[in-house]
């Protein structure tokens, strides 16, 4: 198992970073999670929605085989036996491969920045975007493909038009054109 950091642009680096915005403007409480102090009584608010939670430095899923837990400070996932008492990671965690766990946390993510874009529409997103920081702003194109993959393609069918299919990945698209057909400085509507 690779435990090493990603060497790949790590769509989560963007992700952390538009939950932080979110955080900040009370989107996800809105959204459902709870917030509640970090027990340490040291950094970030810790947000649980279900089997959900994020804080500032590590997102982890509760499913029936144990909790899987993204760790921002070692760019990776890690497999635990239980939630109970997550306060860190054990000294020897179980590392799994970076992208298993980023295909578990794939459908909640999309489904979040889908209820985003049924709030705010697709510009709100897009101007964060062009906010990130010069460190995610890198990994933003890893971000787009993985909230929005594009269909499988066939060899004997013809390529689905420019785009990923999903709600956030179209408005997203639709968005990004309309805003390149206007110039500069102009308003996009």
């Amino acid at each position: 198992m690779n435990a090493s950091p990603v060497a790949l642009p790590n769509p989560l680096s963007v992700q952390f970073w538009l939950w932080g915005q979110d955080a900040l403007r009370g989107d996800l409480e809105a959204q459902g999670f709870r917030k509640t102090s970090n027990p340490t009584g040291k950094g970030s608010s810790i947000y649980r929605w279900g089997e959900v939670g994020l804080h500032s430095s590590a997102a982890w899923l509760e499913t029936a085989e144990g909790v899987l837990v993204y760790s921002r400070p070692r760019e990776g996932f890690f497999g635990l036996p239980h939630a109970d008492g997550l306060r860190e990671l054990p000294s020897q965690p179980k590392a799994l491969e970076f992208w298993l766990g980023l295909a578990h946390f794939q459908p909640f993510v999309s489904a979040y920045e889908a209820w985003i874009l049924g709030c705010y529409g697709p510009k709100h997103r897009i101007k964060q975007l062009k906010q990130l920081p010069r460190a995610a702003q890198r990994c933003r194109p890893a971000w787009e493909a993985w909230i929005c993959p594009a269909p499988p393609r066939r060899l004997i069918t013809p390529a689905p038009p420019v785009g990923c299919g999903s709600v956030v990945g179209l408005a997203l698209d639709a968005a990004l054109v309309q805003e390149s057909d206007h110039a500069p400085g102009q308003p996009t509507g």
